[in-house]
Parts: C-alpha cells; structure tokens; sequence
C-alpha cells in the first residue's frame, strides 16, 4: 500500500506532537489524571450525578461485548445494580498527551466491588481513556474502553429439564450471608428459578444444569444447592456467597 506525500506530511505531524508526558513534569497532564481520579472515585460510590457529568455529550463506551454505550445508557445501566468499589489499586499507568486539549489514559486496575447491594465480583481489566478540553475549558471524557483481563466468564452446559416436584422445594426465602445482609427470592418459574434480591427490581433466570445446580441466564452466576435443601451458594463471577433458608412460620412449625 502506497502513502501519499500529504498523507505521510500528516503522519509526521501527528507523531512528532505526541508526547509520552510525565504527570510530574506536565501540568496538562497532571490536570487531566487529577480530573480522572475524580470522577472515578464518583463512579465508584454510586455518585452518579457527578459522574455524568464528567462525561462528555459526545461520550462513548465500548463494552466487553463491543457495544456502543451512551453517556444515558451508561447511567441507565448503573442506576440499578447499586455497584461499589470497596477496593481498587491501579498499575501500568501510563499518559499520551497528544495535544493541549487532547490526553490518552490508560492502565491496570485490579478492584474488589460489589453490586446489588453486597454481592462480591472481584476482577482486573486493562483500560484506556480519551479525555478532551471542551470549549468551556473543562476536561470531559469522551471515550473508554475495559477489556477483562481473564476468561471466558460464560458458563457453558446443556439444561436438564427438572420437575415442578423438584423445583418446589427449593423456592422459597434465603438469607444471604453478606454484610449487611441480603434477602434472595426463589420462585419456581416455567421450569426455571427465578431469582430476585429484596426491595429491587434486578431479577435472573437459573435454568437447571442438575436438581441441585443452575445457571444464570443474564449474568455468570450459578445455584449451587446443598443436598438438605436447606442451604445454598451464590456464585457471581466465580465468587461464591453462602446462603441459609428463611423459615416461614408454617416451615418452623413443622420442624
């Protein structure tokens, strides 16, 4: 493929105006990680209204799946899942400046958070960021991307059908042991379970793998259930939380 002399011209303007920037060194720089670390740490206490609007309205998301996500659907997505950052430590940081209003950031970040209000997902993902000057003189991002750094999470199986005699003894209330704790609700659903979290709106499918294991249909989550029926684990991303059965008053009666 041959490059044409304006194009190659172009090329070497770009390149020489790159510059690879030492935070500690370059107050552009240092501005924009600074500008970073902010709404980051937003982000990760549910501040969503600082957040956004540390966002730009031409901002855009690519996910793990290669989907295009708004600066809306973002905030659509998160307004459900109460996600938090209990830890993170970031590594392999690095700054382009590739202009007075233009930085690229990017990175390691390994974090520990929880979501829906204490289930566990710990993970590291490598990311990049464009931050731009906008004409109002804030810096605002306006583009990202995380790429998980692990495998395949999807969770593959063949679905075993299980009667409404087996499903029925396995719905019911269970108490997540978390802190604070969670309230899960199993309902035997169409051959399914069908799991909701207490006081929200979120809810998966376990289709049945076994009469004591299901799997999510929406997320990497799993049912594992003890052999008495009276005890379960929640997997979420390969975390697992404990969970015991919450008698009902007929249920304590009888036993």
């Amino acid at each position: 493929m041959s490059i044409s002399p304006s194009t190659s011209c172009l090329l070497t303007l770009l390149l020489v105006g790159v510059v690879h920037a030492d935070p500690a060194e370059d107050p552009v720089v240092a501005a924009v990680q600074a500008r970073d670390a902010e709404i980051a740490d937003a982000h990760g206490r549910g501040d969503l209204a600082t957040y956004r609007a540390g966002l730009s309205e031409r901002y855009v998301y690519i996910d793990i799946a290669g989907k295009r996500v708004t600066a809306e659907m973002l905030a659509a997505r998160r307004q459900d899942d109460q996600r938090r950052v209990v830890a993170s430590e970031s590594s392999e940081e690095e700054a382009v400046r590739l202009s007075d209003s233009v930085v690229l950031l990017r990175g390691l970040e390994r974090s520990v958070a929880s979501y829906y209000g204490g289930l566990p997902r710990v993970g590291a993902s490598r990311w990049s960021a464009v931050w731009v000057r906008e004409d109002d003189g804030i810096w605002r991002l306006v583009a990202d991307t995380a790429t998980p750094v692990r495998k395949d999470e999807s969770l593959p199986f063949v679905v075993t059908a299980q009667s409404g005699k087996t499903l029925a003894p396995l719905a019911g209330r269970w108490l997540l042991a978390l802190t604070p704790p969670l309230e899960l609700v199993l309902q035997a659903d169409n051959g399914n379970l069908r799991g909701i979290l207490s006081g929200q709106t979120v809810h998966w499918t376990f289709q049945p793998a076994s009469a004591r294991h299901f799997i999510a249909k929406e997320r990497p989550f799993e049912l594992r259930f003890a052999s008495d029926g009276q005890s379960l684990e929640l997997v979420t991303w390969g975390t697992a939380t404990a969970a015991t059965r919450i008698l009902e008053p007929q249920q304590a009666t009888a036993r």
